[in-house]
């Protein structure tokens, strides 16, 4: 599957490049295709999936950098619109529990991390309106997670740091829905969820439980996962690119 993710993602930048290169008429119309760019500050949260009797507590996770996305739309109107594109994220939670990782019941707090890409596929519904849009938009995303992080913590001490290239911790892909609003001062607001457990509960590992001196072979997400939740601010998502460097510069 490792390869196949690879293969994906070599794919998809391909797909980037060739989009970027289109060029795009300086007049605005309905009936009009056009590349647009888009880049997201995301505040995340998680729902948890654990074992009766386990308290977890969430921070909300800020990513301001690395998620972006490229857009190709097509508006069949003055009001309605579709778009596909290719998008780069940054997404994660952050979880807080007593005796939360098996090898150091220290450790009390966990930052948990994946750098995707992903296909998003949507509609938009409106005033389409270049220059003062107003308008909801909505769509589906697969995402592939190519680059995962994990961050152990006691208290306010980081203690260890894991990272995996195409790590088996997660799921070879993840489904996601979302919504947002587009206003027309340029900020645009968006909602998105994950289908999709963030783990893999089948993943097994070979840990030395603290304070025993025999090695186990464990399934740590079979009876703890998360499903990934988040808002985010973006500035014009779906403005041609043509417009907006013929307006700005």
């Amino acid at each position: 599957m490792k390869a196949f993710r690879r293969f994906i993602i070599a794919a998809l930048f391909g797909l980037a490049t060739s989009a970027s290169a289109q060029d795009a008429s300086n007049d605005y119309s309905s009936n009009k295709s056009y590349v647009s760019f888009e880049g997201e500050m995301i505040f995340s949260f998680a729902e948890f999936d654990t074992p009766d009797g386990v308290d977890v507590e969430q921070n909300m996770r800020w990513s301001p950098v690395f998620n972006m996305a490229w857009h190709y739309n097509y508006d069949v109107s003055d009001h309605f619109g579709l778009n596909l594109g290719l998008g780069f994220r940054n997404v994660g939670f952050i979880v807080k529990a007593d005796q939360i990782d098996l090898e150091d019941e220290d450790i009390d707090r966990k930052k948990f991390r994946t750098y995707n890409l992903g296909i998003p596929l949507g509609f938009k519904a409106g005033r389409l309106d270049q220059e003062n849009p107003l308008f909801l938009f909505a769509g589906y995303e697969i995402e592939f997670p190519f680059h995962y992080k994990e961050k152990e913590f006691d208290g306010g001490d980081k203690l260890r740091k894991r990272t995996d290239w195409f790590s088996d911790r997660t799921e070879d892909f993840q489904q996601a829905v979302f919504v947002g609003v587009q206003l027309p001062e340029g900020f645009s607001l968006k909602a998105k969820y994950y289908l999709t457990d963030f783990f893999d509960p089948n993943f097994s590992e070979t840990v030395r439980i603290d304070g025993t001196d025999s090695d186990v072979v464990v399934k740590p997400y079979e009876n703890f996962n998360a499903s990934v939740f988040y808002f985010s601010i973006t500035w014009f998502p779906f403005q041609d690119l043509e417009y907006a460097k013929n307006k700005y510069f």
